[in-house]
């Protein structure tokens, strides 16, 4: 990695990567160069609909329209440059765990039912017996969620409360490839993609078949499954329709979809064991990659076919992040205004005050998987105001990934000497400082931090068209600022980080959860 003020790197002769983040809150769209660098990138909300029971949907069709959007003001954005560099490819990277219905031609057939849905969980645990658990540990490595927030579930979910729209499918696939279908007409998945439909035998990288006994273990229908192509190498063209609404050339290659972590991954450096890194956007997650498929459940830590050569993702979901901050904002005033309500917080002393914040509004993930756990401030005093509760959230998902890092390093079996910071939440300075004691280690905040998926899947784009190695990434990445430890901290850090420890237990025994 360099400093941001060693330059932007290699130029963009090569041309340059139309790479598209579509995350919870809406896609990010950016332009991307073969260095690294962004040349233009735009956002779009996509609401979400929650329902009774613990449902949770978007509209599939709002995510193409805000696609279309931001990707027409990004390029706008970028003929706005003296040499405005051609476009080679198309890269999709998605938030994942959530369904999609779609017809043969990559419309919807209804509503995306996303990651955060429990309508399935009891469906789920009527899957598990003694047979079907090994089945699924051995093979994929993750067992059907009992909390009912995986592809699975989702199905039964579309089945159930969309009968029509499940009917008229052709396939269930994740946001990733859904998008990858309206661009190129083709429906098709990866081993990677379908990770959360559990259907694929993980012990091998590449795999393009389905297991026919963990199809049947799911009890998915075979015919609802999208066609398994590689992890590598274009899938298709970008088709004349998707060429006229968003302001592109037809024909252009696009890539395999990617699941957004990974693509956090491979944007911010972590692709193999010895280089770990922290993203926070909607949720706080802990990136890397191995050589080997592992898994431990009983931390929340497992692998995930990516596309990195022979390679698995280490999956190690941390539970909310940003969407954290974005609810306390909403919730004490400030509205959608996220920075207004970080700047308050910053004006807070280390310690928010004695106001703790435990931040499983969704259940708490790696390293103490539990569904039933929910979020709490404590240490409340009439002295209080809304101010040190902000401080206090910053604090507290950053002390859950504090609880993750030695967990994810005995996992992968090394001690990393410091952790690279991407995701919308390295803007901030102040969380990044946090960030660094809460981990112990230096934290180097990455330039252009909210490009950290798109650049990421950007540079997998580059590779499938062979105008990158992929192992020149670390040396591509420019680092904005390197936040270290404060020893007079560490010992106020490591008490609330016990704290922290210590409620875990006692707010999953809260009444309603």
């Amino acid at each position: 990695m360099t400093s941001a003020a060693d330059g932007p790197g290699p130029a963009a002769d090569a041309g340059c990567v139309l790479a598209i983040d579509l995350g919870t809150g809406g896609p990010k769209v950016a332009v991307v160069a073969p260095s690294g660098e962004t040349l233009a990138w735009s956002w779009r909300p996509v609401a979400t609909e929650f329902l009774p029971g613990g449902g949770a949907e978007q509209d599939p069709e709002r995510m193409w329209t805000a696609v279309v959007e931001a990707a027409r003001a990004a390029l706008a954005e970028l003929a706005e440059l003296s040499a405005r560099p051609p476009l080679v490819a198309v890269s999709v990277t998605s938030q994942y765990m959530s369904t999609i219905p779609v017809a043969a031609d990559g419309r919807p057939t209804g509503p995306c039912v996303l990651w955060m849905d429990t309508r399935g969980g009891a469906h789920n645990l009527s899957l598990l017996n003694e047979t079907s658990f090994p089945l699924f540990v051995e093979r994929h490595g993750l067992i059907p969620l009992p909390s009912g927030n995986d592809n699975v579930a989702h199905a039964h979910v579309v089945a159930t409360f969309h009968p029509e729209a499940y009917a008229a499918a052709v396939a269930l696939v994740e946001p990733m490839d859904y998008l990858t279908a309206r661009l190129t007409g083709r429906v098709c998945a990866t081993q990677s993609t379908v990770f959360g439909q559990l259907v694929c035998d993980n012990r091998t990288w590449g795999a393009t078949e389905y297991d026919p006994e963990l199809v049947a273990a799911t009890g998915l229908r075979p015919d609802k499954l999208a066609p398994l192509v590689p992890m590598r190498g274009p899938v298709g063209e970008v088709t004349t329709a998707a060429a006229a609404a968003l302001g592109i050339d037809a024909g252009l290659p696009v890539v395999p979809g990617t699941i957004d972590s990974i693509t956090s991954a491979v944007g911010s450096g972590a692709l193999g064991p010895e280089r770990g890194s922290v993203i926070i956007g909607t949720t706080s997650v802990m990136v890397t990659h191995l050589r080997v498929q592992r898994s431990d459940l009983g931390s929340g830590l497992l692998t995930v076919p990516s596309p990195v050569p022979g390679s698995w993702y280490v999956m190690a979901e941390n539970g909310v992040g940003g969407r954290a901050l974005e609810w306390a904002a909403r919730l004490f005033g400030y509205g959608d205004d996220v920075g207004a309500a970080a700047a308050e917080a910053a004006g807070v002393p280390d310690g928010a005050d004695g106001v703790d914040f435990a931040p499983w509004l969704l259940g708490s993930i790696a390293p103490n998987p539990n569904d039933d756990v929910r979020a709490a401030f404590t240490g409340l005093h009439l002295r209080h105001d809304r101010r040190h509760l902000l401080r206090a959230v910053l604090e507290g998902v950053a002390l859950n990934l504090g609880w993750l890092r030695g967990p994810m390093e005995d996992f992968v079996g090394t001690t990393w000497p410091s952790v690279a910071f991407g995701g919308g939440g390295a803007q901030s300075d102040l969380w990044a400082q946090l960030l660094a004691d809460a981990l112990d280690r230096p934290v180097h905040q990455l330039d252009q931090p909210r490009a950290t998926n798109a650049r990421g899947a950007a540079f997998l784009a580059f590779a499938d068209l062979g105008l990158l190695d992929l192992d020149d990434v670390p040396s591509l990445l420019r680092v904005r600022a390197v936040r270290t430890p404060r020893p007079e901290r560490r010992e106020a850090v490591a008490a609330a980080l016990r704290r922290l420890q210590s409620l875990h237990p006692s707010l999953a025994l809260l009444p309603g959860t």
